[in-house]
């Protein structure tokens, strides 16, 4: 009886649940236009039981009463619906706007990106930490439009960025970074993974709150703050080996013989290189080698009603490509918000410390090694370093010669002897008081700054040096010599010296926000003022002679006194600014939008004893319409958001070279004056290369007109802009046309530059299945660059001076700023009847170059030189790629730029002397009439000319990232990823030298200097790195 009483239970069971389960379908369509919807996740919340809709958007699926569906769609909002006694479920899914309400920082408060009406891009920590770096902007190359990030690849180095084009010739490209609300030089102290957001703020109507400070952009830096729930620990760390990208091939042992002796033989001479040498070095793999970095990182985080807190610990490690170069970087960060008074009161605290050691190692050493002798041992059997010594009656190079190959050092010596340690240290800290007082009023008190501590040790062995460069004495003849001049300085044994500063920076805000929505009106103002300093620097110096060899003594106390010592101290004049500024913004139901912004900056660097208005003031205005929200817009079926905006704004750049105020002029009797201005008036100036009074910051004015557009159910989202940038005043460093006395340099407001472009920014994401998706990414700049105006007589400033004297650049009116300027190469000379006949320049003979008279003149002079266009990129581009399926990632970045010339100043100055050329400057050499009618013959040409000058059009993946999240197995990790990434694999360009990204940004680099012009460029590396992320 109770079998049978068993068995009707089960079967009664049975019975009930097949009842429930039963079988539904649907359409899943778009709220917005009703359309089908293919491709979209129908699955029961919880388990694996799930479909895709069809190409109709159609599905159906077995489920059971009571359970719950999820309908998730990228550029939808996701639905969640129980299952009730209904088999067909249709849904329409609403457009996700969330990237509209993404909040943007805009200096003194935050705005809705929908909301904007100036130029800002931006990026997520998602995005940069998909490129592991030791600097951040070195991860959002060819990912923000109008942004041109120039790389270095040298441990600790600062990558160049460059927002809209160039406007100064005097002062650099760096833009106004601002970290949590402060005001920092740089951001190479900062770990990239507190990083939150980055903000840019690219047009003068966005970043006119910011002034004179701002006409390079502002980049917002927003560190990480806890989020709600439980404590969340983060552990990182990846492993990375590193090497050179594109090697430079150089001519071998036979080859350089070969040309060697060519030289020679044009030359005359009978001193030539036998071919049976000993040796055949290749420089470039006895400098570098495979070096190895990585990176270790811990953060713990969390929130809750009252607290908010995130802290992180980061140990960064990265060795240079060249021997015992390397960079050591210790980073602490603390944020803490505490919400008082029932959060009427907010106390948000940050601070940041960074130690950084490094031993920095010349970059002349691959200089070196492209111009050294293959013939040159790397060391002799002795231990010594090889020098190009060379018998001239052998022929022979080896430890004993008669003369000379060339005066190229040997760059294994150049680096060993480089013995200098760094230590850096920087302190960043902020208390930022925020107290409601209405509901739409509250004000902020915010103070912080930067301390930062710098010293540095640098250890010469002049012994050393001098036995190893002249071997044929030893260290006997070293003291004879020392003995002989006891008091001169260039035979102590070493010299050590010290260098140490310390500066700091604060700025102390106090402003007041209003902010009301009245029905359909939303208003939001902001007033308020700032106090700050900068530049407040101490430094010392210290130089002595004859300490110890051995590391432990090196102290100035152990030097010999014997030799004068040197100490110095010295301290600038601080910058003082203050600032009062103001925004008012407001917008009519979210569709129409007005913003004003107005900063009146007074700054130190300007006032002088003559009290000179130092004051400026910055407006802008901008203004939005919201396209789609007007009824002939609105119903557009794939058209979900568009938005035209546009602004004008002031700002200014008082990063120059020089105070005013630090500076005397000079008298009329200290016979120190020059020729300057329109009038080419006689005026006396100061002695120290200082400004020409009265003088003052840069003025820049700027036109924006942009579009946002979101579309196919906000899958594709993208924007527009096109600018009118003129820097009216721009400061020159300027060369004086007469001179008596010292005759130095001076600056002067002397060139109008004009700065316009485009930019277009891509983005589309979708869904493949419910496994896959993907993320597609473009940008596009295109930048013109052009200087409108130049006082007569600052027209003709030239520049970009190479080694051998000769010079490359023109300051003109209707050219790029510094646009290069030389001799047009018109072919080679193939025989001595074509010198002959035709105009030419000095004393060439068959194999020179022959250049290209362009007065038909009969003569080659300066009057044939012609401009070829500006070392800066006329445009850059980036893509990448993201793909996801299941528990796998995959992201490719790539970015590229062109448009510009590249002065390939190693090729050009290498070719005679006795030193190495490129395998191709060989192998293409003119050897006789006809061989070519390009390349010149050996030794044949060393004059500025446009065969030197080379495209810089180039593209490189900058990463492929490959990634594997592990299945969850404790409880206590709630994930685990591991990765592979190839960072820079490959670069693409016809460029011949080490790298066509030149990096010049001000002083001896800019636009007037030796920006664009390979002469010691660091080599561009790639590295493959190995990592994991773990969150508990």
């Amino acid at each position: 009886m109770k079998t049978k009483i068993s068995l009707l239970l089960i079967l009664f069971f049975s019975l009930a649940a097949f009842a429930q389960e039963m079988e539904i379908n649907g359409i899943v369509t778009s709220k917005n236009g009703g359309t089908p919807l293919p491709g979209v996740s129908v699955a029961v919340a919880g388990t694996s039981n799930g479909v895709s809709t069809d190409f109709d958007g159609k599905y159906a699926l077995t489920v059971n009463k009571g359970e719950q569906l999820t309908f998730s769609y990228i550029g939808f909002k996701k639905i969640t619906v129980t299952v009730n006694n209904e088999n067909v479920i249709d849904i329409s899914l609403e457009d996700d706007v969330e990237s509209l309400n993404e909040i943007v920082v805009i200096g003194y408060g935050t705005q809705k990106r929908s909301d904007l009406t100036g130029a800002v891009s931006s990026i997520k920590s998602d995005d940069l930490l998909k490129q592991p770096a030791a600097n951040a902007t070195q991860s959002i190359q060819g990912k923000l439009s109008g942004v041109n990030i120039i790389n270095t690849n040298a441990p600790g180095s600062d990558p160049v960025v460059m927002i809209r084009g160039l406007g100064t010739a005097a002062s650099g490209t760096t833009p106004l970074y601002i970290v949590d609300g402060i005001q920092v030089s740089g951001i190479s102290n900062i770990n990239p993974s507190d990083i939150e957001t980055m903000d840019v703020m690219k047009d003068a109507a966005s970043a006119a709150i910011y002034g004179m400070d701002a006409a390079n952009g502002v980049i917002f830096i927003t560190t990480k703050k806890g989020k709600n729930g439980k404590a969340k620990v983060s552990l990182s760390s990846y492993y990375g080996a590193t090497s050179t990208l594109n090697p430079v091939k150089m001519a071998n042992a036979s080859e350089y013989i070969t040309y060697f002796n060519e030289v020679r033989t044009s030359l005359g001479s009978t001193d030539l290189l036998s071919p049976n040498q000993a040796n055949d070095t290749d420089w470039y793999d006895e400098l570098t080698d495979v070096r190895l970095s990585n990176s270790n990182n811990v953060s713990i985080s969390g929130a809750n009603e009252h607290t908010n807190y995130f802290f992180s610990l980061n140990n960064y490690n990265e060795d240079g490509l060249l021997k015992d170069q390397n960079l050591t970087r210790n980073t602490l960060r603390s944020n803490n918000t505490f919400n008082l008074f029932e959060n009427t009161v907010k106390l948000t605290q940050s601070f940041s410390a960074a130690i950084s050691k490094g031993t920095p190692k010349p970059f002349n050493a691959f200089n070196e090694a492209y111009r050294q002798s293959p013939l040159v041992p790397a060391y002799y059997d002795n231990g010594a370093f090889g020098q190009s010594n060379w018998n001239t009656n052998t022929g022979i190079v080896g430890y004993q010669g008669n003369s000379r190959l060339n005066s190229i050092g040997n760059p294994l010596a150049t680096v060993y002897y480089n013995n200098q340690k760094d230590e850096t240290t920087d302190l960043q800290g902020s208390f930022d008081l925020e107290v409601k007082i209405t509901g739409s009023l509250k004000a902020n008190s915010r103070f912080g700054g930067t301390k930062s501590y710098y010293k540095s040790r640098s250890f010469n062995d002049i012994k050393s040096q001098y036995l190893t460069t002249n071997t044929g004495q030893n260290e006997t003849d070293f003291n004879a010599l020392k003995e002989a001049n006891p008091t001169t300085t260039a035979y102590a044994d070493n010299n050590l010296s010290f260098s140490r500063s310390e500066s700091y920076r604060y700025n102390w805000d106090n402003y007041l926000t209003f902010d009301k929505i009245i029905g359909n009106h939303s208003i939001n103002v902001v007033a308020g003022l700032t106090k700050g300093s900068k530049n407040n620097t101490f430094s010392t110096y210290q130089l002595a002679y004859d300490v110890p060899q051995k590391e432990q003594y090196w102290n100035i106390n152990f030097a010999s006194e014997d030799y004068e010592q040197t100490s110095q101290q010295s301290s600038s004049t601080p910058t003082n600014q203050l600032s009062y500024y103001g925004r008012l913004q407001y917008n009519y139901n979210e569709k129409y939008f007005l913003q004003a912004n107005i900063r009146r900056d007074g700054i130190s660097t300007f006032n002088n004893d003559n009290n000179t208005e130092y004051f400026g003031n910055f407006p802008s205005f901008s203004a939005g319409w919201v396209l789609t929200k007007e009824s002939f817009l609105s119903d557009i079926e794939n058209l979900n958001f568009l938005k035209m905006r546009v602004g004008w704004g002031k700002l200014g750049n008082s990063d120059v070279p020089f105070n005013v105020s630090t500076y005397s002029t000079a008298t009329g009797s200290s016979n120190v004056n020059y020729v300057f201005g329109a009038n080419q008036d006689l005026v006396y100036g100061a002695a120290l290369g200082a400004s020409i009074y009265p003088i003052s910051w840069e003025i820049t004015k700027e036109t924006n007109v942009g579009l946002d557009f979101q579309a196919y159910s906000s899958r594709l989202s993208g924007s527009f802009n096109y600018y009118n940038r003129n820097t009216e005043n721009a400061i020159l460093n300027v060369t004086p046309v007469y001179t008596s006395g010292e005759g130095t340099n001076y600056y002067d407001h002397g060139a109008e530059v004009l700065n316009k472009g485009y930019e277009i920014e891509f983005n589309w994401r979708d869904n493949i299945t419910e496994d896959l998706s993907y993320n597609l990414g473009f940008v596009f700049s295109d930048n013109k660059n052009n200087v409108e105006n130049v006082k007569s007589a600052y027209d003709g400033q030239t520049g970009g001076s190479l080694s051998n004297g000769q010079i490359t650049k023109k300051l003109q009116e209707g050219q790029p700023i510094y646009a290069w300027w030389m001799y047009e190469a018109d072919g080679v000379w193939q025989n001595q009847d074509e010198i002959n006949n035709n105009a030419h320049y000095g004393t060439p003979s068959p194999g020179h170059l022959r250049y290209k008279d362009q007065n038909n003149d009969g003569v080659i002079d300066d009057n044939d030189k012609k401009f070829f266009g500006s070392y800066i990129p006329t445009y850059n581009f980036g893509f990448n790629v993201g793909l996801n399926y299941k528990s796998f990632d995959l992201a490719v970045d790539a970015f590229g730029a062109g448009g510009n010339k590249i002065y390939n100043g190693l090729k050009g100055t290498s070719i005679d002397g006795g030193e190495n050329i490129a395998y191709d400057t060989f192998a293409n050499r003119w050897t006789g009439e006809g061989s070519t009618n390009v390349n010149p013959g050996a030794g044949k040409d060393s004059y500025a000319s446009s065969y030197y000058l080379e495209d810089g059009d180039y593209l490189r993946i900058n990463n492929i990232t490959i990634g594997y999240t592990l299945p969850v197995l404790m409880n206590q990790v709630s994930r685990i990823r591991v990765y592979a990434t190839a960072k820079n694999p490959f670069m693409f360009t016809k460029y011949s030298g080490f790298t066509p990204e030149i990096v010049g940004s001000s002083g001896s680099a800019g636009a007037s200097g030796a920006a664009g012009i390979e002469l010691s460029a660091y080599p561009n590396t790639k590295t493959f790195l190995f990592g994991v992320n773990i969150d508990l």
